[in-house]
């Protein structure tokens, strides 16, 4: 039988026949780590940056950060990542973090998961809100390149929204 729509389905997803003919976006296969949240950063910027999760996404755990495309060598830039604002709640990366390993746009570097970012359970129990629809973790340089630089922020880890939270 035809498919009777057009569309694509999310990369990274199941397709799902939901009803005779008709395929839909089955979501991402469980027990699948992923990206889940994402930020364009300053890494000049000593003020918190907080990387956007989307709330769809109630209850997950981190497997590794990475810091990508940055836009001049980061020779200078220091700092952690933490579950609340102001360098509250679990620290997830140290502040002590460097990222002179991110000379090139196409380097990709892995900041070292704290114990407890690696082992904490993360839910509303624990994150932020920044608004109706995303939770924060936040980027909080604890000194900044000294002049114009920006790389990109990707949280990968596990959805784990089929549990209870």
């Amino acid at each position: 039988m035809p498919i009777q729509q057009s569309g694509n389905i999310t990369p990274g997803h199941y397709a799902l026949w939901t009803a005779n003919g008709v395929i839909g976006d089955g979501g991402a296969p469980p027990n699948q780590e992923r990206v889940l949240g994402a930020l364009n950063a300053s890494f000049n910027d000593t003020n918190d940056q907080p990387v956007p999760i989307p709330r769809t996404i109630s209850v997950f755990c981190l497997t590794r950060i990475i810091v990508t495309n940055a836009s001049t060598s980061l020779t200078t830039a220091v700092g952690g990542f933490y579950s609340g604002a102001s360098k509250t709640g679990t620290t997830i990366v140290a502040a002590s973090q460097v990222y002179t390993f991110n000379t090139a746009a196409s380097i990709v570097n892995y900041p070292t998961l704290t114990a407890g970012g690696a082992a904490t359970r993360f839910s509303a129990a624990n994150l932020e809100t920044i608004d109706d629809d995303y939770w924060a973790l936040y980027l909080s340089l604890t000194g900044g390149q000294g002049a114009a630089a920006t790389a990109d922020i990707f949280l990968c880890g596990y959805d784990m929204s089929g549990g209870t939270s």
